[in-house]
């Protein structure tokens, strides 16, 4: 298993079991060329943007790439879904799955599955989200300012317990 990550953050991806690899300075497809010649099973990218022209090549056939990214506008949505049926139409046997990623609104019940199980994982204790920080809800543009200066490792947590008590 690989993780893309800054330097700051790889220790965290070794402590998991993943080889970390620097986005920042390392040319992750070339690295990951020379590692698994053969290709990859599968892809997990929470990053979108270029990710997927750029590494879509290191599946083998029969891979998935799956994103869970959200574009950053309707016209990165209407540019994923292109490259996403460009690249399900081409006949390599590999193909792009979209998690979240809008895809939700066609079809939330996967979704909601999904959720559902983490939290039946997360409450009998089987799973231990990394949480970084939390902040009560009026204070989300601190969150959102401590999220963008690169230096979270894990999650950030927005709570609103007066929202429980209704």
């Amino acid at each position: 298993m690989y993780g893309l990550a800054s330097r700051s953050k790889q220790a965290m991806l070794g402590k998991y079991g993943a080889m970390p690899i620097d986005y920042h300075t390392e040319d992750f497809v070339g690295v990951m060329r020379q590692m698994e010649p053969g290709g990859l099973d599968a892809v997990f990218d929470g990053m979108g943007g270029d990710y997927l022209p750029r590494g879509f090549g290191l599946l083998k056939r029969g891979g998935v790439w799956v994103s869970y990214a959200n574009p950053r506008s309707l016209s990165g949505m209407a540019c994923l879904l292109g490259r996403v049926l460009w690249r399900n139409l081409l006949p390599d046997g590999r193909k792009v799955v979209l998690y979240g990623t809008g895809a939700s609104y066609l079809n939330r019940r996967p979704f909601l599955q999904d959720w559902a199980a983490l939290f039946e994982l997360l409450g009998a204790g089987r799973i231990k989200p990394i949480i970084a920080a939390r902040f009560p809800l009026l204070e989300a543009a601190q969150a959102n300012a401590l999220l963008e200066s690169g230096q979270v490792i894990g999650n950030i947590v927005l709570s609103a317990p007066e929202l429980l008590l209704v």
